[in-house]
């Protein structure tokens, strides 16, 4: 489907699409912002605590079990709604099940045990959705629903984590908790009143496999452009909170920058990412993202290197800044790794590669750069961003250098181009 061809069938298979990323965000704002302090709060030790983070590994191991989704539907329900509908429910029951644990050290192995399942659910379901998305979304709807993906994802981050704690604290944990179960079953009815059409012809004449990903050409190249895309980021802001604490910043101030300082302005990135891939192509986005990603992990490693220009105004201004770069950065790289994937016989593994690779890239990067920091101090740590975002800018002008050498490959990347990005086929 080409949503400029369809525009009303398009709006409708956006919002449904919107709808399955947002509750992806849930158990992931539950396992990163909200369990810790929730457990904390019942009495559950720090090293418990600590390994509530690796309640996300299905979201980097996902690619592992990507042909799988791929490969086996059932014809009846059609080959997204097959896995799509199920891991909706099972995820709603998994919220559920928490809401029946009070959140103390007791019940905490049992509600790890639920946020991993929570999580593994949300990365298979995410498996299928990518695959639908590429499947059905051509053209200017790539952009659209790449805007849609993250913003999604962002708002229900913001849902499983702070306005979670505000509810609970408020509420109570188990009509919180089972407000989020309805949640998840509300936004997966468009699904199940959907039908789903079958699958283009053409695209898998052979079973998919992560082989195959990674012998097609041009993965490899565009899988580094886009890890460097979002490590950038993930850097500049991930070390700049360490920072604040120890320059004196307390929990509640710094959290209230991460949440609404950055958090809310990726999903403003994200907005302004969706029109400029539209009118400008996904490349020259890119630039614009990278740009503003390294000039603050820049400025950041100034105020590191001199602790007394952090006011209140420059920290706000640079989390606005790294926030707005990597919502752009990241609508932008994933449209281009979706538009990838969707000319290839295997959409749902190819861009489940992309992205898990993508979040091992930035859970290695985070590691090494808070190592860094340990060793050489924050501004050599934040560096590291800009670095990156170095990086990012010269794949780009590698990228374009490429289309304008060889007169056999396109000269635009625009969302509504129907040729190859910069030559991938």
């Amino acid at each position: 489907m080409d949503t400029t061809a369809k525009p009303c069938q398009g709006r409708k298979l956006l919002v449904m699409i919107g709808c399955l990323y947002l509750v992806q965000g849930l158990p992931v704002g539950l396992a990163f912002q909200a369990y810790p302090v929730l457990l904390r709060d019942g009495g559950a030790s720090l090293e418990l605590i600590s390994l509530v983070p690796l309640a996300s590994l299905p979201w980097v191991f996902k690619v592992l079990w990507a042909s799988l989704v791929e490969n086996h539907w059932s014809a009846r329900l059609g080959r997204r709604r097959s896995w799509i509908l199920p891991m909706q429910t099972a995820l709603a029951l998994s919220l559920a099940g928490m809401a029946f644990l009070p959140f103390t050290a007791g019940n905490a192995p049992a509600l790890l045990a639920l946020v991993a399942l929570a999580s593994l659910v949300s990365a298979t379901q995410d498996i299928a959705t990518d695959g639908l998305a590429s499947e059905r979304l051509h053209g200017t709807g790539l952009a659209h629903v790449n805007t849609v993906q993250v913003a999604g994802f962002m708002i229900g981050m913001l849902a499983g984590g702070p306005l979670a704690m505000v509810g609970i604290g408020a509420l109570g944990h188990l009509p919180t908790l089972l407000g989020l179960a309805v949640m998840v079953l509300l936004c997966g009815l468009p699904v199940a009143l959907w039908r789903e059409p079958d699958p283009p012809q053409g695209k898998a004449p052979e079973p998919a496999s992560l082989r195959a990903f990674f012998r097609r050409p041009g993965a490899l190249p565009l899988l580094a452009l886009g890890m460097c895309a979002t490590m950038g980021g993930a850097v500049s802001f991930g070390v700049a909170k360490l920072f604040l604490i120890d320059a004196g910043w307390s929990l509640d101030a710094v959290g209230t920058l991460s949440g609404t300082g950055n958090t809310l302005m990726i999903v403003a990135g994200c907005a302004i990412a969706g029109g400029a891939v539209v009118r400008f192509g996904a490349l020259s986005t890119l630039v614009l993202g990278g740009g503003l990603v390294g000039i603050s992990s820049l400025l950041w490693a100034v105020l590191a290197m001199d602790p007394s220009l952090a006011s209140l105004g420059a920290v706000w201004g640079l989390a606005t800044a790294s926030g707005l770069g990597i919502g752009v950065c990241t609508v932008a790289s994933y449209t281009l790794l979706m538009g990838f994937a969707q000319r290839g016989q295997q959409p749902g593994t190819d861009y489940s590669a992309f992205q898990g690779l993508q979040t091992l890239g930035e859970i290695v990067v985070m590691a090494a750069t808070t190592a860094l920091a340990a060793r050489a101090g924050y501004a050599a740590a934040l560096v590291v961003g800009l670095i990156l975002a170095l990086a990012l800018l010269a794949m780009v002008a590698r990228l374009r250098k490429a289309a304008l050498v060889n007169p056999a490959l396109p000269r635009q990347d625009r969302a509504g181009d129907s040729g190859p990005v910069s030559g991938y086929q």
